[in-house]
């Protein structure tokens, strides 16, 4: 009986489509988003990457989040490994899978 590892790159995955859901009911509307719905959405972002460095212990970074007229793109992900490497989400999931191939 094969042992389903605990993959890290899938609660990432998780917690952005947690966080779509969340913020896809603020009032986002392009350039004319107020500054409080930013700052709501800041928070979000925050309160996600806290849970998956509490999670997974890895710390998860969004340097390139942005309004696209009424959505949120996140954009990708910058991971910061216990071995303190910044990797990317590919590159997380390539180490993961790999393990996983040679456990």
């Amino acid at each position: 009986m094969a042992t389903r590892y605990f993959m890290t790159y899938e609660a990432i995955r998780q917690e952005e489509a947690r966080l779509q859901e969340r913020v896809r009911s603020y009032p986002v509307n392009g350039r004319k988003t107020s500054t409080g719905t930013i700052k709501m959405i800041r928070k979000e972002i925050g309160d996600m990457t806290f849970r998956i460095a509490r999670k997974c212990n890895v710390s998860v970074n969004y340097p390139r989040w942005s309004i696209q007229g009424k959505k949120v793109v996140l954009g990708e992900p910058t991971i910061l490994l216990p071995t303190l490497r910044y990797v990317s989400f590919e590159e997380l999931k390539a180490i993961e899978v790999g393990y996983e191939g040679g456990a």
